[in-house]
């Protein structure tokens, strides 16, 4: 846990979007306040299934954008999910002002949360067994060494799998040369890369941090595993919808994409004239929270709460998780009944729009901190009619208009580490 300090306040002044809703904040919140899902039939060049239904695939116009946002000579050593990171990166920091260009890059830190299941992929094999041609007698095992170990299929595919290869491809084309740290574990990695960045901030380590979490589970193998674990949505009803918190739900959809948050010390912003969205205040991740009952993550946050001047029942929203997993939900709402049942807090999520991220969530949920607001506006949960308890304020219906000084984000991955992030309007010292 990281606790604010009033002299050293952590904003973020720029964010940069490449998500199935397409590039930038805005297609986002549109799509989020109107209730149009971005997630789609399922598409693989390489694989055809019917269990597999729905995913969240970031658009191919986008795709190509993020392509291009790489130089050409550098596009060997990444993959389109990193790609994606190099563009949401190029916004972020367009976004954050000029100011950007006059700080060393070596007191440019970067902080990447990256999600890596695409590399090595079944495509490889599937490559590779295409070039052996049909008739001859396989010896997979040998055929693993040469396409993985020997790079003989693509001598580049042991830096693609890197859990660093995000980390590298931002660097060198954005020129950060500062601190860093790469980061896996899905949403809890995203939020701990916000922890370093917040540190090594106000310990002087450097002067302005980007933030990243990227990645994409469109791998086949991937896919496959959460399907066997029961985690995805068999799409029951014909609709291909996630349904968070709602009693019809039947599992998640995943997606892909990925989002970049430029954070600094609020007088640095303000001695350079730039605009804080949102004030980074506080972040936990529950280290062994997988099995620890929810009265004990919901006493982590609380603390983190109390320790930000912000009492259970002044907090402004809830931004949950609600991949609608099975099982996944009934626990987050059993937490945040602990936390929040009575207090009237709105609680809503975006993921019924854009598919379950990964690494990007919790940074997602930044980037809509801001639009939240600016906006006074907390868009509803899309497709949420018979909700799995009465006993939270979930918005249905409609967006729910009304003026929110802060917002909580709430957090389980896949492997059951739980995690939060606190969050403030910029102008709101004293408010909740």
């Amino acid at each position: 846990m990281t606790t604010e300090h009033s002299d050293q306040s952590i904003v973020v002044t720029g964010t940069g979007v490449v998500l199935p809703t397409g590039r930038h904040v805005t297609p986002l919140w549109d799509a989020w306040t109107d209730g149009k899902p971005a997630i789609s039939p399922y598409l693989d060049p390489v694989v055809s299934t019917r269990r597999i239904t729905h995913f969240g695939h970031v658009p191919a116009e986008v795709v190509e954008q993020s392509r291009e946002a790489v130089p050409h000579r550098q596009r060997k050593y990444g993959t389109p999910y990193t790609f994606n990171a190099v563009l949401a990166a190029q916004d972020a920091i367009a976004e954050a002002g000029p100011g950007w260009a006059r700080v060393d890059d070596h007191r440019r830190g970067l902080f990447v949360a990256q999600d890596n299941s695409t590399t090595p992929s079944i495509g490889t094999f599937a490559r590779g067994l295409t070039q052996l041609g049909e008739g001859r007698e396989i010896d997979f095992g040998a055929l693993t060494n040469e396409l993985l170990m020997n790079g003989g299929l693509d001598p580049f595919t042991i830096i693609h799998a890197l859990n660093n290869n995000t980390l590298a491809l931002v660097s060198i084309v954005h020129e950060l040369r500062g601190d860093c740290a790469a980061l896996v574990q899905g949403e809890s990695a995203a939020v701990t890369a916000l922890q370093r960045a917040t540190f090594s901030l106000r310990n002087g380590h450097c002067d302005i941090a980007l933030v990243v979490g990227a990645g994409s589970y469109n791998e086949p193998l991937t896919l496959a595993g959460h399907y066997r674990l029961g985690h995805l949505s068999k799409d029951a009803g014909g609709d291909g919808q996630l349904r968070s918190f709602d009693s019809a739900q039947d599992g998640t959809i995943l997606s892909e994409g990925a989002v970049a948050l430029v954070l600094e010390r609020a007088r640095d912003a303000t001695a350079r004239g730039a605009t804080p969205l949102v004030q980074l205040c506080d972040t936990v991740v529950v280290s062994g929270s997988r099995g620890a009952g929810p009265a004990h993550i919901a006493h982590r946050y609380d603390d983190m709460l109390h320790q930000n001047g912000i009492g259970t029942e002044q907090l402004g929203a809830v931004l949950a998780d609600g991949k609608a997993a099975p099982g996944y939900d009934i626990a987050e709402i059993e937490l945040l009944t602990t936390l929040f049942k009575g207090s009237g807090i709105p609680v809503s999520t975006v993921l019924p729009i854009t598919g379950t991220p990964g690494a990007a969530g919790p940074l997602v949920d930044l980037a809509l901190a801001g639009q939240i607001f600016t906006e006074n506006t907390l868009p509803a949960i899309a497709h949420l009619g018979d909700p799995l308890s009465d006993q939270l304020q979930f918005v249905q219906g409609g967006p729910r208009k009304q003026r929110i000084d802060s917002v909580l984000g709430t957090y389980t991955n896949f492997n059951g580490i739980s995690s939060a992030v606190l969050a403030k309007r910029p102008d709101a010292a004293g408010a909740a």
